[in-house]
């Protein structure tokens, strides 16, 4: 599902779509609800998904499409950015940003893909940074990553 094909983003055909906005319409106003969206034409305003969820093992996904625009903010469990956002995106998991896509606000995820012909005008944020930083400050070292994230220690460190 997170992977970038040859033949382009494939994140349409992959999923299923519980709400969409279609190529051509304009929507003002935040969009709240439960279910992976496609966005392919204009939104003024926010997408709150629901993070968790009981149709999917790890939440749902809004889908900025190529011909979408969204002047505000996404809140979901994972992102695929295609088209142009003027605003921040929050995921907790994943967020991957396909070639020509443009995001002009910060970015906070837990795994990230960002394509070499994407741009992203903002502040990236790792989640994970948070929770990494947080061991090694109640532990005092960071041998308590060992527990958390492997890690490969070259010669002399």
């Amino acid at each position: 599902m997170f992977e970038f094909s040859k033949k382009g983003p494939m994140a349409d055909t992959q999923l299923t779509y519980a709400s969409m906005v279609g190529s051509g319409s304009t929507v003002k106003g935040n969009f709240t609800h439960s279910g992976n969206m496609l966005l392919s034409g204009h939104l003024v305003g926010d997408i709150h998904q629901d993070e968790e969820s009981s149709g999917s093992t790890d939440g749902y996904t809004a889908v900025v499409g190529k011909s979408g625009f969204l002047e505000g903010n996404i809140h979901s469990a994972h992102a695929i950015i295609i088209g142009r956002i003027e605003g921040s995106v929050y995921a907790k998991g994943r967020v991957e940003i396909y070639p020509g896509a443009i995001v002009n606000g910060d970015v906070t995820y837990s795994q990230i893909n960002v394509h070499p012909d994407a741009k992203v005008n903002g502040n990236l944020k790792c989640l994970l940074s948070d929770l990494t930083d947080h061991l090694i400050d109640d532990q005092g070292s960071d041998e308590s990553l060992n527990n958390v994230l492997p890690m490969t220690k070259a010669d002399g460190y």
